[in-house]
């Protein structure tokens, strides 16, 4: 139970998010994007590295949001909802 406890702190403890460049992303993730949504800028690219694996989270600039994990593979796509008047 100690050992749960202090390895669940640890991972806790390694979670890091960075901002990156475009260029610091995979390169299928950067190929998913181009081929997916041309012409969208991509606003921020983040690294998001955590004890046993690393996701790198993208917000494009028609609002959509995409989770990549490590070797570039999109796991989850969220999309704004835009509110019109």
């Amino acid at each position: 139970m100690i050992l749960f406890a202090g390895l669940m702190m640890t991972a806790s403890c390694s979670d890091d998010d960075k901002i990156i460049t475009e260029e610091q992303l995979p390169a299928p993730a950067r190929s998913y994007i181009q081929k997916t949504y041309p012409g969208v800028t991509i606003v921020f690219a983040k690294e998001d590295s955590e004890l046993f694996s690393t996701k790198y989270k993208v917000q494009l600039s028609n609002r959509v949001e995409i989770e990549f994990d490590s070797d570039g593979a999109p796991v989850d796509i969220e999309m704004e909802d835009k509110m019109y008047n």
